[in-house]
């Protein structure tokens, strides 16, 4: 099963990338993405003596460990946190999720269920709970510790990719467009209609591809044109973008040359700048 995992900087940076700019767990997982893991490590350890109240530098230390190598190092770190700081939710997550990339899943939960009782709304604690009950196949459970996690900290994608997994695990794939739906009605916070509605646009996007690969181009168009609805009611313009060029590659593809300038038009009305709509249109005359 292939499940997402944090990460506060989320893209590849660009040749103007100025990483002082960013915050210094931000720094840190930027090292970790670099693989600079003895860096990005010395980094966490730092964070934490100083402010140990950040889940996300709690796992950025055991992801840097493992890096290296060294997740049994890690455990003796975080057990000799915890002896000066046994009532620490994030430090019982992280020990917690060290036990789940070895497979013990018992202990695993145990430690989870422990971060929860000193603290409920430990997102990260909830969200790795979910995941080992689903390898119980208890999928109601698994459901409920994800929608819990996602009402703490609707702004992480990657709790929603994991509601996704769930529930494609239990076969139904479309009840991540059913709970979309139902927040957008409910006119709930922003951000929870955002995160749902990326996390429709992502599943529409890989059944595109796998229409495209088996030669629906008219269905592909239809999945894409419900991306580009589905991104303008969360507002998500800079993803219209790619949406566009899409639509404009599919339709130039049909031969139909006027609706490809259409969007290839959109594209440039988002991004002026953007070479390869330009390049289409010079070619579409």
């Amino acid at each position: 099963m292939s499940l997402s995992f944090p990460s506060s900087v989320c893209s590849q940076p660009q040749s103007h990338f100025n990483s002082s700019l960013l915050s210094p767990i931000q720094r840190a997982d930027f090292l970790l993405m670099q693989s600079l893991n003895d860096d990005a490590l010395l980094l966490y350890q730092s964070l934490i003596v100083k402010d140990g109240t950040s889940g996300y530098a709690f796992r950025g230390l055991v992801r840097a460990y493992k890096g290296l190598g060294r997740l049994g190092d890690a455990e003796s770190w975080l057990e000799s946190y915890l002896a000066g700081n046994p009532d620490s939710s994030p430090a019982l997550y992280a020990l917690g999720y060290i036990f789940y990339l070895k497979e013990d899943m018992k202990r695993a939960e145990e430690l989870f269920n422990k971060a929860l009782e000193l603290d409920a709304n430990n997102a990260l604690a909830l969200n790795n709970l979910s995941v080992v009950l689903l390898s119980q196949k208890s999928y109601a459970q698994a459901v409920n510790l994800v929608h819990q996690a996602i009402r703490v900290n609707p702004k992480e994608p990657m709790f929603f990719s994991n509601l996704e997994t769930i529930y494609k695990r239990m076969g139904d794939p479309d009840l991540i467009v059913t709970d979309y739906n139902f927040y957008l009605k409910q006119e709930e916070d922003p951000d929870l209609i955002r995160g749902y509605g990326m996390a429709v646009g992502r599943s529409l996007r890989q059944s595109s591809f796998r229409l495209y690969n088996e030669g629906h181009l008219d269905q592909t168009i239809l999945k894409w044109v419900e991306i580009e609805r589905i991104y303008k009611e969360i507002d998500h313009e800079a993803g219209l973008v790619p949406v566009y060029f899409s639509l404009g590659l599919l339709h130039e593809e049909k031969d139909d040359r006027q609706n490809a300038k259409k969007y290839f038009n959109r594209v440039l009305m988002l991004n002026p700048l953007h070479i390869q709509a330009k390049e289409r249109l010079d070619d579409l005359g």
